[in-house]
């Protein structure tokens, strides 16, 4: 499954073979699939450089069509060449694409760039010059488009609009456009198209009085959500396309991904991605006849994430995003007949015309890639992928289902099986079962920002590092290399998230919903913050489990939304009265936009700002440290947010990336001094990670992460190389205070019991202040010249209020250039590589 080192020579040939243009068949350096699934799909593949949304196939059922990242490929799939390819040059919509077979035509759906955002449109693309159906149809990304069964008729959902659009394809004329409910996804119309039906992702409008949140920046829209601030209604809508309005509106799970018609039948099924199941609806009476649960292994686990569907042949296909399978459903029965193995997370699928391959698209095939070389990796060197499968018979079923729940780690079964825990067990620092005891009582989870293992450890000699690549080595970073040498080095620990967007989902609730993977939030959010209820996993944030099994939790700057950027001189101010010994305790007052969060907040403690330097953070939370130890109760769960080692880049007259990020990681080794000075120690266990890994590269892997593990019982001096991450963290904080698994990713993740032992050793760190001067600013743009001044100037105009605003490989360009020195070579990548998940950028690399 995975690979860590790989010969130089075929490295090369490798690198030849692959282009933006030319798919592989296979690939011989798989990224780390930080799932710790297996990636071992079915049939043939197509491997390309760049995410895959979608495929459809052509009347002859030899070529396949696929949306890419950046092109629309015509793909002869038997030979992997490709016969014809299309710069689409916008941000594609996912799943959308569609096939007019009887007039060998292929629609597609994407947002070129019109002004300062993206617009929706339809191309057709057929024998001759693509053509623009349509245009200007919404802002932002369109959903999953479809055809009326006679081929007029293309529906279109428009996300942000909260629209369905109907287009006669021969003119380009927009027949309706239907106000439905919140963020639209997918859209099917019948045999005549006159009738369609939509999926709402988001679900109805809040009714008067019931609770509810907004999208950051769409505060009008109001989404019913449940105890815990999470988005709690899907539904699903029949339109009237002749008289453009709403005639029913059905109920179904949440987040309704996918729809499937079956007009003979009168069946409409429904993907509900964040509810692991399917709604049959009966479309003559409009209501729900059925729901499939879709739950295969022996524990049954949040997270199967189906995302896509296709009809053919009685049988039901059902991409299921979460567990890298499609699974077939037997339509005349409503049961699971089996499942196929894909690559990593299927997000679309088509059955041939005659009825005998499948069509799957994988958004993220074989995992990520590498630049330059094969020991430079980045996490947005992104690999999509196509696969055809010959749909299997009864025997061959039976064998990829079971190698589904071999690639998921995870036995086959009803979904019934539970580990529960024993009496009268020993404690231990990490027991065996949930709800065993354990020697440790209080938990405290750090999390920085987006630096690679590479560029902070790199420099130890006994861990798994590329010195050439450090960035922030020991005279910037003393606590981080003094923490992982004193206590346990951490090499082979990984971020699961991308950017902020989906890594602080992974961070709080071990998971990732489709909105935010595809992402569907664009012109919404960036839900780094806690700022879009559509965001959240079903399970939950690990504070709920911790409050049902009635521990004590708080909250300091985690999703507690985000803090205007000041002037650039405030955070030098900061510093200096910082230096001075001011207290900060009750200089900011925050509120959280998750509502119960804010039970447990701590509100005086800053949220996501840059401005303010980590050492004011570390000193509120030092305060509160001492108040904790005069009342005598800590809480079990500590949650706490250190984000200034992002960085402004060289932006003139603020702090250089040197100076921030040693500043978070004087502020680190102040809070754990702290922590570890207390009298909570003895019973303490204290994780640090990084929410993603993306400003930087890694000759392992791109979303490898600096992470830590700091107890009195953990193996001091050890090097523990166990594959980790963010899903190992929290089973291993679930194991400690007794909570049960939040989703399938930590049910199946290794837990950190290899670096723990059950003898302690309570001596206290000693935090050291860095040699890098704290209050160093970067020059201004008079002093500098050639690239060092375009930096500067390309620095001052980036967003820095939202995490990943701005171009990642710019910023990554930039600061290397500052630190390493403008001449030394950047490991850059030699082909373009594309990136869904960065917000608003202008990037030479998109």
């Amino acid at each position: 499954m995975f690979r860590f080192a790989l010969a130089a020579l075929t490295a090369v040939l490798l690198l030849d073979a692959q282009t933006i243009d030319k798919p592989v068949r296979a690939v011989t350096d798989p990224g780390v699939v930080t799932t710790r699934q297996a990636i071992a799909p079915a049939g043939v593949s197509s491997i390309f450089q760049g995410r895959v949304y979608g495929a459809a196939w052509d009347a002859s059922g030899d070529r396949i069509w696929v949306l890419h990242a950046s092109q629309i490929y015509q793909m002869d799939w038997r030979k992997n060449a490709v016969a014809r390819k299309i710069a689409h040059q916008g941000t594609p919509g996912n799943q959308a694409i569609a096939s007019d077979p009887a007039r060998s035509l292929i629609y597609a759906g994407n947002a070129a760039r019109s002004g300062n955002r993206p617009s929706a449109q339809l191309l057709a693309i057929g024998s001759a010059e693509p053509r623009i159906v349509a245009s200007g149809l919404g802002s932002y990304l369109p959903g999953a488009l479809s055809l009326s069964g006679d081929g007029r008729v293309a529906v279109v959902p428009l996300v942000w609009e909260n629209k369905l659009a109907a287009i006669d394809v021969a003119s380009g004329k927009t027949i309706a456009s239907v106000p439905v409910g919140i963020a639209p996804w997918a859209a099917v119309a019948n045999q005549a198209g006159t009738v369609a039906w939509v999926s709402n992702l988001g679900g109805r409008p809040a009714r008067k009085g019931e609770a509810a949140a907004a999208p950051r920046q769409k505060p009008e829209e109001m989404i019913p959500v449940d105890a815990r601030g999470i988005a709690s209604t899907g539904t699903v809508m029949r339109t009237d396309l002749n008289e453009g309005k709403v005639t029913h509106t059905i109920a179904v799970g949440l987040h309704p991904t996918a729809l499937a018609l079956d007009e003979r039948a009168k069946r409409l099924y429904v993907a509900n991605g964040n509810s692991d199941t399917l709604s049959v609806i009966d479309t003559e009476r409009s209501v729900v006849v059925a729901t499939i649960g879709l739950q295969f292994f022996d524990t049954k686990a949040k997270g199967i994430a189906p995302t896509a569907m296709a009809l053919g042949g009685g049988r039901l296909y059902v991409a299921c995003g979460g567990i890298n399978a499609v699974a077939v459903i037997d339509t005349a029965k409503n049961t699971v007949a089996g499942l196929i193995p894909t690559g990593w997370y299927p997000n679309h699928v088509a059955v041939s015309p005659n009825g005998r391959h499948l069509a799957v698209t994988s958004l993220l095939g074989p995992g990520s890639g590498w630049r330059d070389e094969p020991s430079k990796r980045f996490v947005h060197a992104n690999r999509g992928a196509l696969h055809v499968i010959d749909l299997p018979d009864a025997a061959q079923l039976a064998s990829y289902t079971t190698a589904v729940a071999e690639n998921n780690r995870l036995r086959l079964g009803t979904g019934t099986s539970a580990r529960t825990a024993r009496a009268n067990m020993k404690p231990v620092a990490i027991p065996a079962r949930s709800g065993e005891p354990s020697l440790i009582q209080h938990v405290v989870y750090i999390s920085q920002e987006n630096r690679t293992y590479d560029q902070v450890l790199g420099d130890l000699p006994q861990g798994n590092g590329d010195p050439t690549l450090v960035m922030f080595g020991p005279p910037v970073t003393p606590n981080q290399h003094r923490i992982a040498e004193q206590f346990v080095l951490l090499d082979n620990t990984y971020a699961t998230g991308g950017n902020s967007g989906d890594g602080h989902q992974w961070v709080t609730q071990a998971s990732e919903t489709e909105y935010c993977m595809w992402p569907g939030y664009q012109g919404r959010s960036y839900p780094f913050d806690g700022s879009d209820p559509m965001a959240y996993a079903s399970g939950g944030f690990i504070w709920d489990y911790a409050l049902a099994a009635r521990k004590s939790v708080k909250v300091y700057g985690e999703y507690a939304g985000r803090m205007a950027e000041p002037a650039n001189r405030q955070r030098l101010d900061l510093l200096e009265r910082w230096k001075k010994g001011e207290d900060f305790s009750a200089m900011w007052k925050i509120r959280a936009p998750i509502d119960p969060l804010n039970k447990i907040l701590a509100a005086h403690y800053p949220s996501y700002t840059n401005a303010i330097p980590d050492v004011a953070r570390a000193q509120i939370f030092l305060k509160d440290l001492a108040r904790y130890e005069k009342e005598n109760n800590l809480p079990n769960l500590v949650i706490l947010q250190l984000p200034s080692n992002h960085t402004f880049g060289t932006t003139p007259g603020v702090s250089t990336p040197k100076a921030m990020v040693a500043d978070n990681d004087y502020a680190l080794g102040q809070i754990v001094e702290g922590l570890t000075k207390s009298r909570f120690w003895t019973t303490m266990a204290i994780f640090i990670i990084e929410d993603d890994a993306q400003n930087g590269v890694d000759h392992v892997d791109g979303h490898r992460m600096p992470a830590f593990a700091v107890s009195p019982y953990i193996r001091r001096g050890a090097v523990d190389s166990t594959f980790y991450s963010h899903q190992s963290v929290l089973k291993t904080i679930e194991l400690i205070l007794g909570l049960p698994t939040m989703s399938i990713y930590d049910l199946i993740a290794h837990d950190m019991r290899a670096s723990f032992t059950d003898t302690p050793d309570v001596t206290p760190y000693e935090a050291v202040a860095p040699e890098q001067d704290l209050f160093e600013l970067n020059p201004p743009v008079r002093a500098l010249r050639g690239r060092a001044r375009e930096g500067a100037i390309a620095s001052s105009r980036m967003n820095w209020s939202v995490p990943d605003a701005v171009p990642t490989e710019k910023l990554n360009r930039i600061v290397w250039g500052q630190i390493k020195g403008w001449d030394t070579p950047y490991p850059a990548p030699r082909r373009a590589v594309f990136s869904p998940l960065e917000v608003e950028i202008e990037d030479e690399d998109r």
